[in-house]
């Protein structure tokens, strides 16, 4: 299982792209209300249809950003 890269931002779109061209999994710590504007970024990029967008944690207060046929584990948490 691969980790997640967690950050604590969101990203541009060339930082995005360059991750979801790479199947990464990413956690936006702290960005809860942003999975929105996060998932509307994945869909922009093309990648909509190989990725998940959910809210985790608790008060769901963290967005992660999942290749659909990956599992990961979240460290440094």
């Amino acid at each position: 299982m691969r980790a997640a890269t967690i950050y604590s931002r969101l990203l541009n779109d060339q930082e995005m792209a360059a991750h979801l061209e790479k199947e990464d999994t990413l956690l936006f710590k702290e960005l809860g209300r942003e999975r929105q504007q996060v998932e509307r970024q994945v869909e922009r990029l093309g990648f909509g249809d190989r990725y998940v967008v959910s809210q985790i944690g608790a008060r769901q207060s963290s967005t992660k950003v999942s290749p659909l046929h990956a599992r990961s584990i979240v460290t440094g948490m």
